[in-house]
Parts: C-alpha cells; sequence; structure tokens
C-alpha cells in the first residue's frame, strides 16, 4: 500500500474511533458555559438492587419477576416521599414487608432458596442511567440477594422517583451498551486526571 494510502487508512479509522466515541458519550455530555460535561446525577438518591442466584434464564427471569412483585408493592408506599430520608423511613418501617412479600413469591414458584432484604449502604461501581451517570461510591439502598446472588443484578433509583417511571428499560438489551459507557468513562477520568 502506498504512503498516501496508509495514511488515508489512519485517518479514517480515526474519524470512526471519534465518531463511536462521540455516539457512546453523546447520551453522557451536556454543554454548560461552551464547555461539555457529564451530566452526574446527584448523589442524594436511594437505589434498589435485585441479585440473582446464577445467571441461568430461569433465575435471571425470577430476579425480574421477583422485582416487579415488590416496586408493585412499594409504588403507592413511595408514592409521596420527598426525600432521601423520607424513603428509607418508608423502606425501614416496609422492611419486614418486603421479605415476607419476597419469601411468599418465591415459594409460589416452587423456590426453596434464601431469601436477603438489606437496607443500608452499598458500593455501586459507574453507571448510567438514561442520559445521567451515577458515579461510583456508596449509596443508601435496597438490596434483595436470591440464594447466593452469583448472579446479574438489576438495579434502578428509588429516590427520585426514577424507577417507576423507567420500570424494566435497564435489562438486559442496554447491559453492553452500559458497560461501554462506563469502560470509557473511566478512561476518560483518568485522561482528565492525567492533563
Amino acid at each position: 500500500m502506498s504512503e498516501g494510502g496508509v495514511v488515508l487508512k489512519k485517518v479514517l479509522s480515526l474519524a470512526v474511533l471519534l465518531l463511536g466515541a462521540y455516539v457512546v458519550f453523546g447520551s453522557f455530555f451536556h454543554k454548560v458555559q461552551g464547555q461539555f460535561v457529564p451530566k452526574v446525577l446527584d448523589t442524594d438518591i436511594v437505589r434498589f438492587h435485585v441479585i440473582a442466584a446464577s445467571d441461568s434464564p430461569s433465575d435471571q427471569e425470577l430476579k425480574l419477576k421477583l422485582r416487579d412483585e415488590i416496586l408493585t408493592y412499594l409504588y403507592p408506599k413511595l408514592k409521596m416521599a420527598k426525600s432521601r430520608e423520607e424513603t428509607l423511613k418508608i423502606l425501614k418501617k416496609e422492611s419486614l414487608a418486603l421479605k415476607v412479600i419476597a419469601r411468599n413469591y418465591l415459594k409460589s414458584q416452587h423456590k426453596e432458596i434464601p431469601i436477603t432484604v438489606k437496607i443500608g449502604k452499598f458500593y455501586f461501581p459507574d453507571r448510567s442511567y438514561g442520559e445521567y451517570l451515577v458515579p461510583a461510591g456508596y449509596y443508601d439502598a435496597l438490596r434483595i440477594e436470591i440464594g447466593k446472588a452469583r448472579g446479574h443484578n438489576w438495579w434502578c433509583i428509588l429516590y427520585p422517583r426514577l424507577c417507576f417511571a423507567d420500570w424494566g428499560r435497564m435489562e438486559p438489551s442496554h447491559v453492553k451498551t452500559y458497560y461501554l459507557k462506563s469502560l470509557l468513562w473511566k478512561k476518560f477520568k483518568k485522561t482528565v486526571k492525567k492533563g
């Protein structure tokens, strides 16, 4: 290949890479005073996290159906919560009921596996939620662990009430996209810190 062809190939490769980065990061950034910055969701949130027993299709389906049972129960309870603190107070008050709902649902599915319902602070990695970035860190959360909790998880944000607006959209076709965005976000943060 001639020298001109090699240069053209490199320029085209760079253009494709930049276009790909723009498409991936396009939903992460908005313009503020002439600069593009990530849309970062406030850390004053409460998350809901369900972890499947395994990655088998039946365990993943069970996770999503249990999620639906819990969200159906929580929807009217959290409808009027106006703060993170109020949301946590309601969750703590309802924790026994949530355990009963989870156990009863598993029994109705003929599943004799342990279920753990926890309300506390848990570590979460960087994740995107629609057009927002939720930075890595410790967050207040309702966490449900099914069995040994070794499968893929599902999560959403209970406060502010994004779970109910976005119910079901985070699974599973978006997982690879979110993973890629998370990897690119980490690389971007490292680059910014260096420069």
